[in-house]
């Protein structure tokens, strides 16, 4: 019997101990971080913190965020303390939410203004008007975020977070995700007012190389117009398109932004190399239209 209880005691010290010692581990790294010792405090913060001890996870997060004992590293630091969030760690929640509303607010930050509105539906940081955080969701996906994109056809298919199922809603959502997926390259063709209330409809044949865009436009009859300066920055684009007609030579400068399916185009002329009009400039506003991809 003595001995039984002896085990039975030895294995409650093999329990005790460690549950104590991390817990004397982790106020040791408060007193750090209080003391501004944040060197020590990272040394203690960092094996709880991969034993999935919450508190020490969050507290080393926001040592990565602030770039205190160790490099600044913001992913990093909020990778740590979304670990501890998916835990249901309240702290931590509320420590994310605020983290990805600044960055979401500062940066335009497609990813973070995901999160922000998956935080804000579920109900982390407090609560949320519903129409707020679909806001967010939509921001990002209109950016270009396919994630974003899908989770709004998904709510609105499925009715989630006590929104009224709507199929049209779903599917555009769901085809805006399939056009950013689909990217910039293809074929694209819309119509725009040209000179004397004239429509105009052009056609362009585009390819991605990285950030650099080639292809042709469609010119006369039978006749396609290498573009040239192609760029691509995100969702953004820009290019030139050299023409000429009745022997007068310009250059028309364009930008646009992809709307998944839709890609919105701007252009202004350089007539001579004067800037947009000729030479003395003040010329007309740029010319804005919307081209649609070719199936």
């Amino acid at each position: 019997m003595k001995l039984t209880r002896f085990l039975l005691f030895s294995l409650l010290l093999c329990f005790v101990f460690p549950v104590l010692s991390n817990a004397e581990q982790l106020g040791d790294a408060k007193a750090a971080v209080e003391n501004k010792d944040f060197e020590k405090a990272y040394e203690l913060l960092c094996p709880l913190a991969e034993e999935d001890n919450v508190e020490a996870q969050t507290m080393l997060g926001s040592l990565y965020v602030n770039g205190q004992g160790v490099e600044k590293d913001v992913t990093k630091g909020l990778s740590w303390i979304m670990k501890a969030a998916r835990q249901g760690y309240e702290v931590a929640r509320v420590r994310a939410f605020n983290l990805c509303m600044d960055i979401a607010k500062q940066d335009k930050n497609t990813a973070a203004m995901h999160n922000v509105g998956y935080m804000c539906l579920n109900g982390w940081g407090g609560e949320h008007e519903t129409i707020d955080c679909i806001k967010w969701l939509e921001s990002a996906a209109l950016l270009g975020h396919i994630r974003s994109a899908k989770t709004l056809s998904q709510i609105y298919a499925k009715g989630s977070f006590g929104i009224t199922p709507d199929k049209e809603k779903a599917s555009q959502w769901s085809d805006l995700a399939k056009g950013f997926d689909a990217g910039i390259e293809g074929r694209w063709s819309g119509t725009f007012t040209g000179m004397g209330s004239q429509s105009m409809t052009v056609a362009f044949n585009l390819k991605k190389d990285g950030d650099t865009l080639t292809g042709t436009v469609s010119g006369a009859p039978g006749e396609w117009i290498p573009i040239k300066d192609g760029k691509i920055d995100g969702t953004h684009i820009s290019f030139t398109v050299e023409r000429e007609f009745d022997e007068m030579k310009w250059t028309n400068k364009y930008t646009g932004i992809l709307l998944g399916n839709n890609l919105q185009l701007s252009f202004t002329p350089d007539i001579g190399g004067g800037g947009p009009g000729g030479p003395g400039g003040g010329g007309p506003p740029p010319t804005t239209f919307i081209t649609r991809r070719m199936r």
